[in-house]
């Protein structure tokens, strides 16, 4: 995790007109381009509110548990619902017009495939966690409280693969920088974690480390394709290398005081239900039952001294959360009941609250190419947050039209007929005096 680091050049940005002397400081030379892009990255993820032109096509009529956006194209946004819904949107391809060809004021981001409940090959229960295949948008995966991992052709909305558990599936998690391996990682109410490797269409493995109870997260690292976290209800955050079957590499112990009857040496005072790596694979992210987030030195083993906010309503299923990336300063969005809880990850700060859902929200995925923040809740909606609510674009469109309204008429007054022409008060001020 790239701590920040306050240089001459890089002041500038936080004071009022930040990005004005970004942009100038970086036209004088004095800032590096990558500097400017990670500054104008930070600048979108502050601040941000719901958006008053954005909107999703709305498909799901239950609770949306999860949602992905491809890495590759970094365009087609993929959900998960409650009633065994699967959506595609397109977050370029917008409708402009509504069924009376009448132009909407808000940009909504088409609905391109669906799956509905009941049809072939769709998940007969909930689903949970829908994931894209990191090099191809021609494939993606889906898994539920069906007991069910599928995955399925895009093109065809056929499902290709299909594996079947004993216990439901939590969560499950494929290598985005894997060479060697198609490894899916599956955490269920087993304690032990299953292994699917979908090159040779079968289970490869079970890694057994957590004691009791399942498993309700996992997540493979960003820079070494053969590191596995898993996280489990016997409060332990684990780290495992997937080639060696001799146990888990490591275990995330707090030595700090529980209030819990558990050991003191336990990552969290509760279920480690939510995991993230940073995008550099050096710290991890664990979220737990006990309202608290933690980051954690993947080498040492040891858990930062940062004090991060007391999070609430954290529940016992998956949290869906995640962290920005690409910014000078990096953020957290984490669920929190009907709200989204946001603070920087970077350093110590204040937490702030997002608002917006009508019920509880499920899941968080932060675009960053779109430099937006999109959100699944129980009220069957997905959201789109951006920077003011879009406020500059409204204010863009604001001038723009009062543009044309003076366009419009200036011409009229050109091709003004000539006889109405002459009857208009041609009289100066300087004549009435």
């Amino acid at each position: 995790m790239n701590l920040p680091t306050f240089t001459p050049n890089t002041m500038a940005c936080h004071q009022q007109h930040s990005m004005t002397h970004c942009l100038i400081h970086q036209t004088m030379g004095m800032l590096a381009p990558y500097t400017l892009q990670r500054s104008i990255s930070t600048y979108f993820m502050q601040g941000l509110e719901l958006s008053r032109h954005k909107e999703v096509q709305t498909v799901h009529t239950a609770a949306v548990n999860d949602v992905d956006v491809d890495l590759s194209e970094n365009r087609y946004l993929l959900s998960g619902a409650s009633d065994g819904t699967i959506a595609i949107h397109d977050l370029e391809e917008l409708i402009k017009y509504d069924h009376n060809n009448r132009m909407l004021d808000t940009r909504v981001f088409k609905l391109v495939h669906s799956v509905s409940p009941g049809t072939t090959d769709a998940h007969t229960r909930s689903v949970e966690t829908v994931l894209w295949y990191a090099l191809d948008t021609g494939i993606f995966t889906s898994s539920g409280t069906d007991r069910c991992l599928k995955v399925w052709d895009t093109n065809t909305l056929k499902v290709v693969e299909e594996y079947s558990f004993s216990t439901i599936i939590h969560s499950h998690h494929m290598s985005s920088v894997s060479t060697s391996h198609n490894l899916i990682a599956a955490g269920t109410d087993s304690p032990f974690v299953r292994l699917v490797d979908t090159r040779i269409g079968c289970f490869t493995g079970i890694l057994k480390g957590h004691k009791e109870g399942g498993v309700r997260a996992v997540c493979w690292s960003p820079k070494d394709e053969f590191l596995l976290a898993t996280g489990g209800i016997d409060n332990f955050a684990m780290l495992w290398d997937v080639r060696s079957a001799k146990g888990c590499l490591k275990k995330l112990q707090d030595k700090g005081k529980k209030k819990s009857g558990y050991k003191r040496d336990t990552t969290h005072d509760g279920s480690v239900n939510g995991l993230k790596f940073t995008a550099d694979g050096y710290y991890l992210a664990t979220i737990g039952t006990d309202q608290r987030f933690f980051m954690w030195d993947i080498n040492t083993g040891k858990k930062l001294t940062s004090h991060y906010p007391p999070l609430s309503h954290i529940k016992k299923r998956s949290v869906k959360f995640c962290l920005t990336k690409s910014g000078r300063d990096n953020f957290a969005y984490i669920p929190t009941g009907a709200s989204i809880t946001t603070f920087n990850i970077s350093s110590d700060s204040r937490e702030k609250h997002l608002y917006g859902h009508y019920n509880s929200v499920n899941c968080c995925f932060y675009h960053e190419c779109g430099n937006q923040l999109i959100t699944g809740g129980n009220d069957r909606k997905i959201l789109v947050w951006t920077r003011k609510g879009d406020k500059e674009y409204e204010d863009f469109m604001c001038d723009r039209r009062v543009e044309l309204i003076k366009k419009n008429a200036t011409e009229e007054i050109v091709t003004m007929p000539e006889s109405l022409a002459q009857t208009l008060d041609t009289w100066s001020d300087d004549e009435q005096d």
